[in-house]
């Protein structure tokens, strides 16, 4: 048989087969560090084969593919194979010229090329595409990646992104088109983009980003909708860039429709041997006459059904229905209430979790495998998942088993991110002066959710130290666990001529009892040293010199039913705490605490609220409280006067001596100065009125006190600014004493970062 000869390049691809002929042979050039039996791997031929061309063009073709070789080239001729090579260089390291905006440590996580890599143009060029939109989504439309390498001996490159990063593309407008019923200021306010602004100079929403383009457009909608316009809907929405490619004009055409109110609630009940435990109607947030909510719709759906779950109704569908009369703009809601399908939770998976452990998200599911599936348990376990705060992305599927129709499967799915932080914080205040804070926190410690923290807090007026670990989950109970180290060192020579020191720990235990009462208990063993008394300082004072030892057991019990814990309009807080000192050590006392808030929102972003404050510390076993352990009134607890500055006062030191109760109360409404609402700028008006008792030690011949009491009014602006929250407080004190200490301004303000 005629032998054939023939050469196979990398592209080669035969149209026609010849009869098969054995491989006796193969030799492979070309290679410098990839070893020849890789190449054999990849080729899938061994000698004693019967091979024919379209097996030499496959072997051809996968070398090529495997991204290691830039050229491949096979001989074949009397059953030899002479395979011929050109390997890619390797990637020695990866450069960045130009960039100012974002690190090389940013950069070099989105290429795909890295030091080590096969190198290929193709991935050069998909990695210079993928900077691009990097930047883009930074808000540098007009950057310029040019890809470039640069060849080094033994087949290795660098490679190098020359980056013109130009300027951000700022949103130099937004323009809404068919609104009347709201301005576009009203509208601008529900948005996260804002237009370009001199004081958002630390903030990125006034550069254009296109998913938060999107997203703003959903708030838009879902303030509609809670406003009662049924018919709402965003007609088109434009991003044009502008010709300098520094700016974007944002534009955004609605149909409002027509606002719809509440013209009769119903509730259909279909469910056997439905006692009417509980009148369903009462659970409905809206009532004949109000605007439609779209929310409190869904929201009352969720109450009706976790209602009759309690009463024994396992599988309840409610399903709300706004009906609507277009010619009288009303909407009739019906719930209907059957009987759902008998359908249980066979197995909930959880997926992207690669740090944090499957148990601390499962202890956050309010539905567990087995139960019977409940679409409002599944929503608040998504809510708890998130407000864990691990991760970026929190997603939830319910998943229908084939085989089994009474069955689905729950499927999570995250994206971690960090929770570890450092912070450096600087304040100022009017009583403690400038202050310093530097902590590390880590909130999910080897994914465990456990919680450490070391904080260190200096100030003209006090050192402060604290170590903590928390355990949210101890021993896999609903049950919280910590313990504090700490230090302080505090200097209050300008109102009671001594300084106080305190080192100690704490050890704590909490639980909740709903989603809205909590209580905590916890041990308290600490030393307390008063020293570096002045020698005019009163008797009473120079009397407690020295160090004393305090064992404490204490409980503090909280419900808390605020809209928001950040920056409250609705709601009320309220807290008891109580402690004993004395069952060990030396001071002995008992100590009960009380805190009441309500908030009410007037307008909107009008909120009135009312506040009040009482403690009460008794000295037990024959032994007086000390003044470290008594109360001041004044600064933050007493508007218009000093810290310490309303309290029993002795005549030759002025020394402030605390008291052993007192009670405060304080009204307050914050309200919006005209300023942009995104500056954070609230204007404010207060009073405050407080009373403090005299203490043990009372002396009329040598101490000042009056039982009167004592009230400041004033004004003042809250701005959270990008430094923390900034209080700034002009007050008169309208009731006074004589011997007070009294302060007009006052300024506070401080935050990590």
């Amino acid at each position: 048989m005629k032998k054939l000869k023939y050469t196979l390049p990398i592209f080669a691809l035969m149209a026609f087969s010849v009869q098969a002929e054995e491989l006796e042979k193969i030799n492979i050039s070309g290679t410098r560090r990839i070893e020849n039996s890789t190449v054999m791997s990849y080729l899938g031929l061994k000698k004693g084969d019967d091979v024919m061309t379209e097996d030499w063009n496959r072997a051809s073709q996968t070398l090529f593919a495997t991204g290691l070789f830039s050229d491949v080239k096979i001989d074949f001729e009397d059953g030899v194979a002479q395979i011929d090579v050109v390997e890619n260089p390797i990637v020695h390291d990866v450069f960045f010229e130009g960039n100012k905006s974002l690190d090389d440590d940013i950069l070099k996580v989105e290429v795909l090329l890295k030091s080590g890599d096969t190198f290929t143009k193709r991935k050069l060029q998909k990695d210079a595409d993928r900077l691009l939109e990097i930047y883009k989504r930074h808000g540098r439309y007009a950057a310029s990646i040019k890809p470039t390498y640069r060849e080094l001996e033994q087949n290795r490159v660098d490679v190098v992104f020359e980056i013109s990063e130009g300027e951000k593309a700022m949103v130099k407008q937004i323009n809404f088109d068919g609104n009347q019923a709201y301005s576009d200021s009203d509208l601008k306010d529900k948005m996260m983009t804002q237009e370009k602004a001199w004081y958002r100079f630390l903030s990125s929403t006034d550069t254009y980003d296109p998913d938060r383009f999107n997203y703003d457009q959903e708030l838009i909608r879902r303030f509609y909708l809670q406003n009662g316009y049924l018919d709402f809907e965003i007609v088109r929405s434009m991003a044009e860039l502008m010709p300098d490619k520094e700016g974007f004009v944002l534009t955004i055409q609605l149909n409002e429709g027509e606002k719809y109110h509440v013209s009769d609630v119903d509730i259909q009940v279909q469910l056997p041997e439905y006692q009417g435990k509980t009148d369903l109607k009462d659970l409905v947030r809206l009532e004949k006459g109000d605007t439609v909510d779209v929310d409190e719709v869904n929201a009352s759906a969720d109450d009706i059904t976790d209602a009759l779950i309690n009463d024994g109704y396992a599988f309840v569908n409610v399903t709300p229905d706004i009906i609507r009369d277009d010619e009288n703009k009303t909407a009739k809601l019906v719930f209907r209430v059957s009987e759902g399908d008998k359908v249980f939770v066979r197995r909930i998976n959880i997926k992207g979790n690669t740090r944090t452990k499957d148990k601390v998200i499962r202890r956050e599911f309010r539905i567990k495998e087995g139960d019977a599936f409940n679409a409002s348990k599944l929503r608040r376990s998504k809510q708890r998942v998130s407000d864990l705060d691990y991760f970026s992305n929190v997603d939830m599927q319910t998943i229908p088993v084939p085989e089994n129709p009474s069955m689905v499967d729950v499927e999570m799915s995250l994206a971690e991110k960090s929770t570890g932080a450092f912070n450096i914080g600087v304040g100022w205040s009017s009583y403690d002066g400038m202050m310093f804070e530097t902590g590390i926190q880590e909130r999910n410690i080897l994914g465990t959710g456990n919680i450490a923290r070391l904080n260190l807090m200096l100030s003209q007026k006090e050192t402060q130290y604290t170590l903590g670990l928390t355990d949210p989950y101890f021993m896999d109970y609903n049950l919280s666990a910590g313990i504090d180290l700490f230090r302080t060192t505090r200097d209050n020579s300008d109102s009671s001529s001594y300084e106080y020191e305190t080192t100690g720990g704490t050890v704590r235990l909490g639980w909740d009892y709903t989603d809205y009462l909590r209580n905590s208990v916890y041990y308290t063993l600490r030393q307390d040293d008063i020293t570096d008394i002045d020698s005019d300082a009163a008797l009473a004072i120079k009397e407690q010199k020295g160090k004393t030892n305090v064992s404490l057991f204490g409980q503090d019990l909280i419900f808390d039913k605020r809209d928001s814990r950040i920056d409250p309009t609705t709601g009320y807080y309220l807290s008891l705490g109580a402690e004993i000192a004395g069952l060990g050590g030396d001071s002995k006392y008992y100590r009960v605490n009380a805190t009441a808030i309500r908030y009410f929102s007037v307008v909107e972003d009008v909120v009135f609220s009312v506040r009040g404050d009482a403690g009460r510390v008794w000295g037990w076993g024959g032994q007086k409280v000390r003044i470290n352990d008594r109360y001041f009134l004044g600064d933050s607890s007493l508007r218009g006067f000093e810290y310490g500055g309303v309290s029993a006062r002795d005549i030759a030191s002025d020394d402030a001596l605390g008291g052993n109760w007192y009670t405060s109360a304080s009204a307050e409404l914050t309200f919006p100065m005209g300023l942009p609402k995104e500056m954070g700028i609230k204007g404010k008006l207060f009073t405050d009125a407080g009373y403090i008792s005299k203490p043990d030690n009372y002396d009329p011949e040598t101490t000042y006190y009056s039982n009167k009491i004592r009230v400041g009014v004033g004004t003042g602006i809250l701005w959270a600014s990008p430094m923390g929250i900034i209080n700034l407080d002009f007050t008169y004190p309208l009731v006074k004493e004589k011997f007070d200490k009294t302060r007009v301004f006052r300024l506070n303000f401080g935050k990590g970062f």
